[in-house]
């Protein structure tokens, strides 16, 4: 399953698959709201989603805790972020500045160059504020601040072949209706791409 597919006449330079974002204070409060109420599911949870990769913020390394869930909605990858402590971040910093728990954080699109991609919003008045980094310092995720008009931010993310896999499978299982609503807790990613390794056995 192709979940970076580019555009076949250039329009969409970051890609046509995107990610909504919502900043949640109680993340078992919003999956019962979005798998009871909405029907969406199943979520994939990451209780300690940055894994071995860093969290930089404005130029600094923090020690966020951050658990997410994962799950679609058509061709719309639906994610839950809650921060599960007080360390610096771009959720503290939206929450500081008035952002209400709930609402929409920001919007990821998973370009094919990620340099480019950087370039060009650069270019067009979006502010790199943060990123994560794997171990060896390589840049996982970028995050940007909008320019007036959009109000939310803005997250490019590239598509590494671990990422397909687990971005496919999460989405393969929502459109299965027999798995239904539920929700999938693993520690991490590698957790979960490890119990896929398993079931392919």
């Amino acid at each position: 399953m192709d979940v970076t597919t580019p555009s076949p006449d250039g329009r969409f330079s970051l890609g046509r698959k995107m990610q909504v974002a919502f900043l949640v204070d109680d993340l078992d409060e919003a999956l019962a709201v979005w798998t009871e109420k909405l029907g969406v599911g199943p979520f994939v949870v990451f209780e300690h989603s940055l894994g071995k990769r860093d969290f930089i913020y404005r130029g600094q390394r923090s020690s966020a805790h951050i658990s997410l869930a994962l799950s679609y909605v058509g061709e719309t990858q639906i994610e839950l972020i809650c921060q599960r402590n007080d360390a610096p971040t771009i959720y503290t910093e939206a929450l500081s500045k008035g952002f209400l728990y709930g609402g929409t954080h920001h919007i990821a699109f998973w370009p094919d160059d990620m340099q480019a991609a950087w370039r060009q919003l650069t270019a067009q008045g979006f502010e790199e504020v943060a990123s994560i980094r794997g171990a060896n310092g390589d840049v996982d995720v970028y995050y940007f601040a909008s320019p007036p008009g959009l109000n939310v931010m803005l997250e490019i993310v590239p598509m590494t072949s671990a990422r397909r896999v687990y971005f496919s499978k999460i989405k393969a299982l929502c459109e299965q209706p027999s798995v239904g609503s539920k929700v999938m807790r693993f520690q991490d990613k590698d957790d979960f791409l490890n119990s896929l390794a398993k079931e392919a056995k």
